[in-house]
């Protein structure tokens, strides 16, 4: 299969696509490694589903933990938060942060040494579909064939708008400064290690310890304010100053933003299938940007191994869509939620936002309530909290936990099922959890009830007979 742009989201799809057996090339414009800091936070699920690809060492090389994150008022009066200090899941920290230039080299890498074709400098002029495949044009008048094309073409996706597929514009449209510094000595500077919202009424500010001596601000842009009068060195300095003094870093990225939140109406076109910024876009006061679209790269590439493989029909690609577009959805709405909350809590205007949607708050991401999944437990379509804890060898396989031993070969076709065994904190307290390669629950149930659930997960595998 062709993926089409090698940013850390197409490069984790190959990671993930070449730990399953699926031969795959990378199309992307740009030699070099972008050099600029963009994303800056890594969420445990992606930590733990990269390091199940086999990169944990070049991880643990990239990334730090993140140590909390608040909402404070202008005089600093913690108003909400979390610390995150020791809070692991999957067995990892809960949030890490990482310079995204050394992290998006070290994934290149990664594809590289897992088998990846990648072509750089070259970019996709035209892509062609027929039943048999799809013909990648490049502007250097070679062409490229698979079975399927992945976009991870960011957010002015050219795969996106050749498919004709609209994006749903979610409301959210705002100017934001975004400043990266390299501190000279952190200590000395005495800035929080953590993420700050700053409701300040007069400018909304947001605070980003990051990976060793970096650290981020964003400026929330006012009615009349100019972007190229923003960026400039000297105001900069100025919106930097009751924080840093230009004596103690130098400016490592200023850029304008307009932050936007927007998802595709569908992220699957035929043989073609969207991911990351090409899919949705969100403003990043959760984080989630990049992580989600990590997330479609683990959701979507066992699928094509089963598809590839012989073992489901091409119609279980439909699951990918059905699954990642209402989960991300409500991740980018809660993104936006989480910016109208600096805003309330600023005294600026009432969005009516429950404060449960900031940092420490209650709300969380919806699962998978369609797709490969049989509904009827909190656990389903979620990530199996203990996936850490199990010891298999097989990433294409179902794993079924339960207490006693369970025969499953066959129940789902050629697609393997492995049972093990478990006690009842593994198996969340139900005789039987069922788990799919990605991780997430498939289904919970009790013994009895497991044929039912087998024949359930058959179909919506859409396993060939």
């Amino acid at each position: 299969m062709v993926i089409v742009g090698g940013g850390p989201v197409g490069l984790a799809a190959s990671v993930a696509l070449s730990s399953v057996g699926v031969t795959n090339t990378v199309v992307e414009k740009s030699t070099e490694v972008y050099n600029l800091p963009r994303a800056i936070v890594m969420d445990a699920e992606i930590r733990h589903g990269l390091a199940r690809c086999g990169l944990e060492s070049q991880l643990d090389d990239v990334l730090e933990p993140m140590l909390a994150a608040d909402f404070v008022d202008v005089d600093g009066n913690r108003l909400t938060g979390i610390d995150l200090h020791d809070v692991q899941l999957l067995g990892c920290p809960a949030v890490s942060k990482h310079f995204q230039p050394r992290l998006d080299a070290m994934l290149r890498q990664a594809a590289r040494n897992k088998g990846a074709q990648l072509v750089l400098g070259r970019e996709v002029v035209e892509h062609r579909v027929d039943s048999t495949g799809v013909e990648i044009a490049l502007d250097d008048a070679t062409t490229l064939h698979g079975d399927v094309l992945l976009a991870c073409d960011g957010a002015s996706s050219r795969t996106r708008k050749a498919a004709g597929v609209q994006l749903e514009d979610l409301g959210f449209d705002q100017d934001w400064l975004v400043v990266d510094i390299e501190l000279k000595d952190r200590k000395a500077v005495g800035l929080p290690d953590l993420t700050r919202q700053v409701c300040d009424p007069n400018r909304p500010t947001t605070l980003v310890s990051g990976f060793r001596n970096y650290y981020r601000f964003e400026f929330q842009l006012q009615p009349g304010e100019q972007p190229q009068v923003m960026t400039s060195t000297t105001r900069v300095w100025e919106l930097l100053a009751p924080w840093v003094a230009s004596s103690q870093a130098t400016l490592v990225r200023t850029a304008a933003y307009r932050f936007h939140a927007v998802v595709a109406e569908r992220f699957r076109d035929g043989r073609v299938l969207l991911a990351g910024d090409a899919a949705h876009q969100m403003p990043p006061f959760m984080g989630q940007g990049l992580n989600s679209g990590m997330r479609d790269a683990f959701n979507v590439s066992w699928k094509l191994a089963y598809v590839g493989n012989g073992w489901c029909s091409a119609d279980l690609l439909d699951s990918y869509s059905a699954e990642r577009l209402p989960h991300v959805r409500d991740v980018v709405e809660q993104s936006v939620d989480t910016g109208r909350l600096i805003d309330q809590f600023a005294g600026r205007v009432s969005h009516g936002v429950s404060r449960e949607a900031g940092y420490g708050g209650t709300r969380r991401a919806r699962g998978y309530d369609d797709g490969v999944v049989v509904p009827g437990n909190e656990a389903v379509g979620k990530p199996y909290s203990q996936w850490h804890r199990v010891d298999y060898a097989e990433p294409l396989a179902f794993v079924a936990l339960s207490e006693a031993p369970l025969t499953l070969e066959g129940r789902l076709g050629n697609v393997p099922v492995r049972s093990i065994r478990a006690d009842r904190f593994l198996t969340l307290n139900h005789d039987v959890v069922v788990v799919r390669p990605d991780g997430y629950v498939a289904a919970c149930c009790e013994f009895a009830e497991l044929p039912g659930v087998m024949a359930t997960l058959r179909e919506r595998l859409c396993v060939v007979q």
